[in-house]
Parts: structure tokens; C-alpha cells; sequence
């Protein structure tokens, strides 16, 4: 099919590719005018990295995206028998992708999209990601409470003044999971959310919102009520976002090996991580920017200089942020091509039928 430069379909893919690096550009620029003071002493210290330990750092961002997508195929699989890993991938990609280019508003939409093309029903696949989502949190939260128990007096010695951080963090996580499960799992709720949709003006654009949120909603219901009976699949899960946390709050222990900071050791180094990413769940972001590296920093500066977390920081943003949002660009434009080459192929097998 044809999709050159002058097509319609064309300049969507040159809007979608220029609107992705002016992205990108943006929250580069972003990066560089919060840590301008510093720029000097960062890129000193980003310049000792040698190429084999940034491939190897980057090799671990994909890693974390590769777990991801192993938690997405084992509840897909459970639809979707012949639901492939590839596809849970582009799925997980897409996710991160909607993430950034649409302020978060897209993310579900565009993986239910691409689920309900796969052959999952409308709603079905909005269901599952909104799940995944309940389940990481819920392993947040876990990871981080089994550290805590483990090294909570190291931590007391070396970092007074986290708690009241500590305690919003727990706060609002365990509050979303709270109001996330009773939504999933609780009739009366569900039927309360949806009477006060129907609350919602009576106008034909709202009446399509309030059709899909509607729907969106009972396929949540009917999901959660299915895969709460699965304790193999819930195990499954368990296990891999297990293992998607360790390798995520491995990357700053690294980042700190490869720019020779001394420091805490890999166990406290997961601790802090993990309690980072909490703390960052009470904070408000734009495109999964902002509350990651204010808790970044402010935790880590206590165990090194400013320019030192800053340096870790920026080599931990670019293995879990920018290197997968550029690898979720071209999952974006393989995706959105094939789109185009199926519906210009139903269109030309229209015409032929008249």
C-alpha cells in the first residue's frame, strides 16, 4: 500500500515523528535546566562511562521492559491463548509511548486499542491493563515494605527526615490500590461509579465517553472477578513483577558502580530505589516527568554530593525513560503502519466488491 509523504497517511506518520521528538527534546531541555549548575561536574562524570557499561546499562532499561511484558502476556494469555510475547511487548511499549506523548491520558486507550485488534473484546483489554496497573502498584508497595523490614534501623541511622515523605508516599499508593480494588472487585462501587456516569451532560460526545467508560468498567469487573480465582496466574504475576522491581531498583546501583561513587551497598541501594518510586507516587508528574527526579535526588544526596545523584540520575533516566520511549516511537510507527495497511486493504476490498 502506498503511504508516501503526500498521503494522508504520510504526514500522520510525519506529525507522529515530529510530535515524538519535539518530546523528546523538551524533557532534554528540561533535564539540562534543572541540573545547569552542575552541568559541568555531570558531564565530567557521565564522560568516565565507557561505552560497554552504557550498553550494558542500557541493556538493563530493556530488561525492565522485557519483565513488563512478561506480566502483560501472562494475564493476556489467560483470553488469549495464542496471545505471542512480541505482541505483549509492543503492548508494553505502546504504554510507555501513550505515557509521554499523551500526558498519560492515552496510555490504556492505546494498549486496549491494540488488545482489541489482537481479538480481545471491547473493554476486555482496558480491563487487563487497568489490572497490571493494580498489581505493580500493589508489588510497590510490597517490595518496598520487605526492604523496610529488613534495613528499616540502617535506614533510621543514615536518613532522618525521610519518614513524613515516607508516610504520604504509603498514604496515597495504598489509597489508589484501596480505591482501585473496590472498583474491581465490589459490586456496590461499580454500581455507584456507574450511576454517576449517567450524571454525566447529555450530549452526543458525552454519550460516547459514558458508552465506553461504561463498558470499560464492566469488562474491569468481570476480569477481576475471573483472575482472582486464578491463583496460578495471580502467582505468575507475583513472581514477575518481583523480578521487574529487582531489575529496575538494580539500575541506580549500577549507574553509582559505573561512575565510581562510594556509596551504599546493592540491598541498600534497592531500598532506597524502592522507596523513591514510592515517594514519587505522591507527587503530581507531566509525562512521567518531574516527581522521579526530585525523589532521586533528594534521597540520594544524603549518601552522596548533588553533581554524584545527579550524575546517577541522569544515566537512570536515560536506561528507564528516554532510551524506551525511543524504542516506543518505532513500536509506535510500525504499529500505526500496519493499521494503515489494513484499513486501506478492507477499503480496496470494498471497491471491488461493488
Amino acid at each position: 500500500m502506498n503511504h508516501g509523504v503526500g498521503t494522508p497517511e504520510g504526514r500522520k506518520r510525519r506529525k507522529t515523528a515530529a510530535v515524538s521528538a519535539a518530546t523528546l527534546l523538551l524533557l532534554s531541555l528540561l533535564v539540562f535546566r534543572v541540573f545547569r549548575d552542575h552541568a559541568r561536574e555531570i558531564l565530567e562524570n557521565i564522560r568516565a562511562v565507557s561505552l560497554p557499561e552504557l550498553l550494558v546499562l542500557l541493556a538493563m532499561g530493556v530488561a525492565y521492559q522485557l519483565l513488563e511484558s512478561a506480566v502483560c502476556v501472562t494475564l493476556v494469555r489467560r483470553r488469549l491463548p495464542a496471545f505471542s510475547f512480541r505482541q505483549a511487548v509492543e503492548v508494553t511499549l505502546l504504554g510507555v509511548f501513550g505515557n509521554v506523548s499523551t500526558l498519560s491520558a492515552g496510555t490504556i486507550p492505546m494498549q486496549s486499542g491494540y488488545l482489541r485488534r489482537c481479538g480481545l473484546m471491547a473493554g476486555g483489554g482496558a480491563g487487563i491493563m487497568t489490572l497490571e496497573y493494580v498489581f505493580h502498584k500493589t508489588a510497590v508497595l510490597a517490595y518496598t515494605t520487605v526492604m523496610l523490614l529488613l534495613q528499616g534501623r540502617w535506614l533510621g541511622g543514615t536518613a532522618r527526615g525521610l519518614a513524613r515523605w515516607l508516610f504520604l508516599g504509603y498514604g496515597i499508593c495504598a489509597l489508589i490500590i484501596a480505591g482501585l480494588l473496590l472498583l474491581c472487585t465490589w459490586e456496590r462501587v461499580q454500581r455507584l461509579a456507574l450511576r454517576g456516569m449517567d450524571r454525566l451532560p447529555d450530549t452526543e460526545a458525552w454519550e460516547r465517553r459514558r458508552r465506553l467508560w461504561q463498558a470499560n468498567l464492566t469488562a474491569l469487573y468481570e476480569e477481576s472477578r475471573q483472575l482472582l480465582r486464578d491463583g496460578r496466574c495471580l502467582m505468575k504475576v507475583l513472581a514477575w513483577n518481583a523480578q521487574h522491581l529487582c531489575c529496575l531498583y538494580s539500575i541506580p546501583f549500577l549507574a553509582a558502580q559505573m561512575l565510581e561513587i562510594p556509596g551504599p551497598g546493592f540491598r541498600q541501594m534497592q531500598l532506597l530505589t524502592g522507596l523513591m518510586h514510592l515517594i514519587s507516587n505522591a507527587l503530581p508528574n507531566v509525562a512521567g516527568v518531574g516527581p522521579v527526579e526530585f525523589a532521586f535526588v533528594m534521597i540520594f544526596s544524603r549518601y552522596m554530593t548533588y553533581a554524584q545523584a545527579s550524575s546517577a540520575l541522569i544515566l537512570y533516566r536515560v536506561a528507564t525513560f528516554f532510551f524506551p520511549f525511543v524504542l516506543s516511537v518505532i513500536v509506535f510507527l510500525r504499529v500505526q503502519r500496519q493499521v494503515l495497511d489494513h484499513a486501506a486493504g478492507e477499503k480496496y476490498n470494498r471497491r471491488c466488491e461493488l
